[in-house]
């Protein structure tokens, strides 16, 4: 389940010309939003921290979401929600040292630390 969900996540950083343009245009969108607050909140980390709640959710074994209003919603699970919350800060400080600090983390380096991450996740209790 982790390689899996490290893909997953691997698409939200810029490890490759295409993901670093990629990233590029949301970073635009994410300035955008800071001088234009929508109501509720940014949408674009609303959404990213659906996908990483759904990932985590993946990684303890728990059922994946229905629809994306449900994946936006808050995860019963409060483990899912610390680690969501963990993997958001992580990929974002990762994708942040990638494109600030071009070299000092190669992608391989950078797939290594997510994998670890993942795998840090505790498993679910059975019952």
């Amino acid at each position: 389940m982790v390689e899996g969900v490290a893909t997953i996540v691997e698409e939200m950083l810029p490890l490759d010309a295409e993901r670093r343009e990629e990233y590029a245009l949301w970073s635009a969108i994410v300035e955008w939003e800071r001088r234009h607050p929508p109501e509720g909140g940014s949408v674009t980390w609303n959404d990213q921290r659906a996908v990483y709640r759904q990932c985590v959710a993946a990684v303890r074994g728990h059922e994946t979401a229905a629809g994306p209003g449900e994946a936006a919603r808050p995860h019963p699970d409060p483990q899912v929600e610390l680690w969501a919350a963990l993997l958001h800060t992580f990929a974002d400080g990762l994708a942040a040292q990638i494109m600030k600090t071009p070299g000092e983390v190669p992608p391989d380096t950078a797939a290594r630390l997510l994998r670890s991450l993942l795998r840090a996740v505790p498993e679910r209790p059975a019952g």
